[in-house]
């Protein structure tokens, strides 16, 4: 059978790039190896000792920004799932409990302040200065104003780490230590972590809001899945991709492990791009790009404790939704001692998941005890080895939670681990990976590969792609992804849903400093049905505003869908003037400068 689009994974990236497709019209196909859809964004059940059946999300802890009018809203709403899903916002406070100190985070940004300046009260001015300019950069990252996208901020800030961002506003280690206790959620300490990124994410708890989805992380991807169906798409499940077929710079074909072949114009690969594109078959581009992949720096796994009890957790002393456990307070040590395996006084997150979803698990509720891991601390699935470690720790994670909660003893029914050899059995992701690529500086922000791929007809999507891991991360990436793919194959009046602005932030995603120097140009770029946008190259840096910064020197004029062509390489500039696709009004050797200018590889 042949489609439009082929999408080789149903995580959530894949899940929303192929609804992004169907809803423009295209005939789309999405694969997937596991029984059921969302990769990471899925429930299992067990049943317990008293026989109830107990639900288990695998990995939603708290869902940011989908507060209405926030990020992951905003993307969800347009695509029309949002009046099926149920978002219940946390009531309850993050804890972080270092032996009888405890530091309460609340689900409020304006409490969140004050509570960080009733501790640090010498540093007031500098905390409400953080806050203001984290507040700013997520409005850019949501698109309320073009004056300074998030990217021109991501561009300022793509040789930080974390901690050199939250140094310049707090000099504090001990401030720095709790404002960045999400890291965990990203995987690498602030001393490592990609500046962009974490206040990506970390803007977009504070201001975007902290969110439970009823009936879990399994049933956002059932919504989804169902819309896609509902709009003529193909979901194939239990389809694993075994078998992909090239012809020189394109994919034709994809084969399953049941032997069923189908045909597509578009590809998106949805998962490790790794395992993906190693089952190209005969493609020395994928064996060169396999090679490139090979060299970059893979982030932590997950060890995961999933504890169903017969009580509400209120009832073995848990008045909290999530409990941030410290052994040892300083994040590099903390991250040195998940990566070798080292369990002694050890970090943890506890989950209690009565206080996200009363109804998740009506006669009773569910524990998830969880720590960041590595695929080489553990023996190969189904040794004895393995099977002797799993019990050890289930052993030590249990001894922990009981010494805490005595009262936990009494009330357990089921208890179940996944390690990182779960995570990559389930979802083929390279020694479970779960947030792809590791956001370090040469990895995140800007610097992060994305998207593009070596074949003509492929984009990439989710962990691995950009912006990277997490549940925003993967639905953000899958829009991309969608966006880029149905840009390819329509033509302008088909294309006038998705916003120009985006490829204008692409634009100024590749500036390069070091082609700018001494140059002060101002564009205007007018687009049939869409206001003029203006960018301002100036100082070594590049900004995109929707009002007239200063003097104009160059206006052009052209069509949607030719400036996408210039923007991604099917045509040049060059050409498309002299073939009339460009009107140049002013400067024409500014014009020509762009791709000078414009040519950072990403």
């Amino acid at each position: 059978m042949h489609y439009d689009v082929i999408v080789i994974g149903a995580g959530l990236a894949g899940l929303v790039s192929a609804l992004k497709l169907c809803k423009n019209g295209k005939k789309v196909a999405l694969f997937e190896k596991h029984r059921i859809p969302g990769g990471y964004a899925t429930n299992f059940a067990r049943k317990g000792k008293d026989g109830n059946l107990y639900t288990f999300d695998v990995s939603l802890h708290s869902l940011s920004g989908a507060n209405e009018g926030a990020t992951v809203y905003n993307i969800l709403n347009t695509l029309g799932v949002t009046k099926d899903i149920e978002f219940l916002p946390k009531k309850e406070n993050s804890v972080l409990i270092k032996d009888d100190e405890k530091f309460y985070v609340p689900n409020d940004h304006e409490k969140y302040k004050q509570a960080l300046i009733e501790r640090y009260p010498s540093y007031k001015e500098n905390i409400e200065s953080l806050f203001k300019y984290l507040n700013d950069f997520y409005k850019n990252m949501i698109g309320l104003s073009l004056e300074k996208t998030v990217h021109q901020y991501e561009r300022d800030l793509t040789e930080l780490t974390l901690y050199d961002f939250l140094k310049k506003f707090v000099d504090d280690d001990g401030f720095i230590e709790i404002f960045s206790y999400l890291w965990v959620y990203a995987g690498l300490p602030p001393s490592k972590l990609s500046a962009p990124y974490a206040l990506s994410m970390i803007s977009s708890y504070i201001f975007g809001g902290e969110n439970y989805v009823r009936g879990g992380g399994g049933q956002l991807s059932k919504v989804i899945k169902e819309h896609i169906e509902a709009c003529g798409g193909d979901v194939f499940l239990s389809s694993e991709i075994i078998k992909i077929t090239a012809d020189g710079d394109k994919i034709t074909s994809v084969t399953t492990k049941n032997e069923e072949t189908f045909t597509g114009d578009s590809f998106i690969f949805a998962g490790d791009p790794i395992n993906t594109f190693s089952i190209i078959e005969n493609s020395p581009l994928a064996s060169k790009f396999l090679e490139v992949l090979n060299e970059r720096e893979k982030s932590t796994s997950i060890t995961q404790l999933y504890v169903g009890i017969d009580c509400s957790t209120e009832e073995i002393g848990i008045n909290d939704s999530h409990l941030f456990f410290y052994g040892e307070n300083n994040s590099d040590e903390i991250h040195k001692k998940f990566e070798e395996g080292d369990l002694k006084d050890l970090n943890f997150v506890v989950t209690a998941y009565d206080k996200l979803d009363p109804e998740l698990n009506k006669h009773g509720a569910y524990l998830n005890m969880a720590i960041l891991d590595y695929a080489h601390n553990w023996p190969e699935r189904g040794t004895d080895e393995y099977k002797e470690k799993k019990k050890q720790v289930i052993d030590l994670f249990m001894d922990k939670l009981t010494t805490r909660y005595p009262k936990l003893k009494d009330h357990v029914q089921v208890v179940e681990l996944g390690t990182p050899r779960t995570t990559q059995r389930y979802t083929n992701n390279t020694g479970g990976s779960i947030y792809g690529w590791a956001q370090t500086i040469d990895q995140g922000g800007t610097n992060r590969k994305y998207l593009k791929t070596p074949f003509k007809n492929v984009v990439m999507a989710g962990a691995w792609s950009y912006p990277g891991g997490g549940y925003e991360g993967a639905i953000f990436s899958g829009l991309l992804a969608g966006t880029r793919t149905l840009m390819s194959i329509c033509d302008g009046s088909e294309a006038g849903l998705i916003p120009i602005s985006q490829i204008m932030e692409g634009l100024v995603r590749k500036f390069n400093p070091d082609n700018a120097k001494d140059v002060d140009l101002t564009f205007k770029f007018c687009f049939e049905g869409h206001d003029p946008i203006y960018l301002q190259v100036k100082d070594q840096k590049a900004c995109l505003y929707d009002t007239v910064p200063g003097k104009i020197d160059t206006t052009l004029t052209m069509t949607h869908k030719t400036w996408y062509q210039i923007a991604f390489g099917e045509i040049s500039g060059r050409d498309a003037l002299f073939d009339g696709l460009v009107k140049c009004d002013g400067n024409l050797r500014a014009f020509a400068s762009i791709p000078k200018i414009f040519d950072r590889q990403l």
